[in-house]
């Protein structure tokens, strides 16, 4: 007898579900919110010319991106969007041209690399203290948090990335990733995506935002190149570049979504835990107690972070409730497949969102409540339940890297473009 739990439901089309695809453009977390609410762990929707499910329950996470994953590629029009700027990197690649790629890639964050990662973390954000005590000289100090976060996670990623000091112009590369983030989810949404070379607005911010991001990368790159692996070797260019062999298209292509990838979503995980800590003064003092006992005024290490349990807790519980990646990439069915008790046949697309899965409440006693304590002892959830670097093969290859620092934290090597749902 199938589990009642585990039933579709489908929502009525209208227009070949051009309805559903305004809601997912003005509200997508309330729009899936509400299908869950109304319809159950699995819905059924037609996108146009697409038939989409959407699942909710661990059991078909699981059997998704883990038992099944191989019948599945990402979905090939938001693949074709990104590509524009990050060519055929780890990101977009598939089958076994993603496997090679991916074992070229994965070096670059073997554990043995990960305590310098770690100490350029941890330098970035002691520069950006001082800068704030030197800039403010009263006892409250006032900025815009999402900014400064992503400002620094992006120092982080340049310095780890290439050995590079911070952009002088980094507000500006932020600005431009932004703009490829709002492209990557109006184009891959939109039911025609208009030629580049008319003269909008937009049009002339996405091709200014490529070429911003294109003359970073491949200057970069170049100079890594040129200075040799000797003196590349120990940041994450370096090992790029020793295992693509040097081959400059490949090693660009990597690093564009490497760069974009590692530091966006870790600066939305920073406001997030400001935001959460400011309103929880009893978690925000645990932290701080911790800190100030564990650590004793010195600067963390990445081998202490195994000796601050609180304060992982806390950024576990931040993921929990906003997950910087809060739907993963579309599947793309590449033949039919079964998951459990749902068919799917080829074409078919299927949807995960953890933002809606973290929050349910079968899986998490009060689950809209900032809570760090459920993370310190064993899970009650099942697996697939939490998910915020993804699952299976395609998992989050950078879970390692964002947990090396004390000052970063996160998910470096998830996508910055969260709302395209990249993951």
């Amino acid at each position: 007898m199938t589990d009642p739990k585990l039933v579709a439901s489908h929502p009525s089309p209208w227009l070949l579900g051009l309805d559903s695809l305004i809601a997912i453009r003005n509200d997508q977390l309330g729009f899936y919110e509400r299908l869950r609410a109304k319809h159950g762990d699995h819905v059924a929707l037609r996108l146009g010319p697409y038939r989409s499910h959407i699942f909710f329950h661990p059991d078909h996470i699981e059997a998704l991106l883990a038992r099944n994953s191989s019948s599945f590629i990402r979905f090939r029009k938001l693949t074709d969007v990104v590509r524009q700027w990050n060519g055929n990197s780890l990101l977009v690649e598939e089958g076994e041209s993603w496997r090679v790629r991916r074992r070229k890639v994965l070096p670059a964050f073997q554990t043995r690399r990960l305590p310098a990662y770690g100490r350029a973390a941890v330098a970035e954000a002691e520069r950006l203290c001082r800068t704030l005590r030197d800039t403010e000289k009263s006892d409250v100090v006032g900025f815009d948090t999402d900014a400064v976060m992503a400002k620094l996670t992006l120092d982080i990623a340049t310095r780890t990335l290439f050995g590079a000091p911070p952009r002088k112009n980094g507000f500006e590369i932020e600005h431009a990733i932004q703009v490829l983030s709002d492209t990557a989810f109006s184009e891959s949404t939109s039911p025609i995506v208009l030629p580049d070379w008319l003269p909008l607005k937009r049009k002339r911010q996405k091709l200014w935002a490529i070429q911003v991001m294109d003359d970073l990368v491949s200057g970069l790159v170049r100079t890594g190149i040129d200075r040799g692996e000797g003196e590349a070797s120990t940041d994450l260019l370096g090992s790029l570049i020793e295992h693509h062999n040097g081959d400059f298209t490949d090693i660009r292509d990597d690093v564009m979504s490497l760069l974009i990838a590692g530091h966006e979503t870790s600066g939305a995980l920073l406001s997030w835990l400001f935001a959460c800590l400011a309103v929880c003064p009893d978690s925000l003092a645990a932290v701080q107690e911790e800190l100030a006992n564990v650590l004793g005024g010195e600067a963390p290490t990445p081998e202490g972070i195994a000796s601050l349990p609180v304060l992982r807790a806390t950024i576990n519980e931040t993921l929990r409730l906003y997950p910087p990646a809060y739907t993963l990439f579309l599947r793309e069915a590449i033949e039919p497949v079964e998951l459990l008790d749902v068919r799917l046949a080829k074409g078919d697309l299927a949807q995960i969102v953890p933002f809606t899965t973290h929050r349910d409440p079968r899986f998490f006693t009060n689950p809209d409540t900032f809570d760090p304590s459920r993370f310190l002892t064993e899970p009650t959830w099942p697996h697939f339940a939490y998910l915020p670097f993804g699952a299976g093969p395609r998992v989050n290859g950078g879970v390692k890297f964002g947990h090396c620092g004390g000052a970063k934290v996160g998910q470096f090597g998830a996508s910055a473009l969260e709302r395209a749902a990249l993951i």
